[in-house]
């Protein structure tokens, strides 16, 4: 009994340090195909931004890879993407998992 106790939380923590249990379910590749259709237009390949539409829409686009933006949660993310905010409007049609992985392609963006 004790051995498969030890087991079961040994497995446990495996799994929760590998970050499966901390990456919020997002996969990055998938959302990375999401980004590529829906936000590379604004917010370029690389997540810095289009420069010259941001320049054309007088705006100023947050700059993905940066510590201020990768500082955000993803409850704000989320909420910016499902609602827009100031001239970025919501993206209608998405599903939450779509979104999540959106987030997780961000995420990485920092790497």
């Amino acid at each position: 009994m004790k051995s498969f106790l030890t087991f079961t939380l040994t497995i446990l923590a495996l799994f929760l340090l590998s970050g499966n249990a901390l990456a919020g379910g997002g996969d990055a590749t998938a959302g990375k195909a999401v980004f590529d259709t829906k936000c590379k237009m604004c917010h370029g390949p690389d997540g810095k931004g289009n420069a010259a539409l941001a320049k054309a829409m007088n705006v100023t686009l947050p700059d993905m890879t940066s510590q201020a933006t990768q500082s955000k949660s993803d409850d704000a993310f989320k909420k910016q993407i499902a609602e827009g905010g100031g001239k970025m409007k919501p993206f209608k049609g998405l599903t939450d998992q779509q979104i999540t992985d959106v987030i997780a392609f961000i995420r990485s963006l920092a790497k």
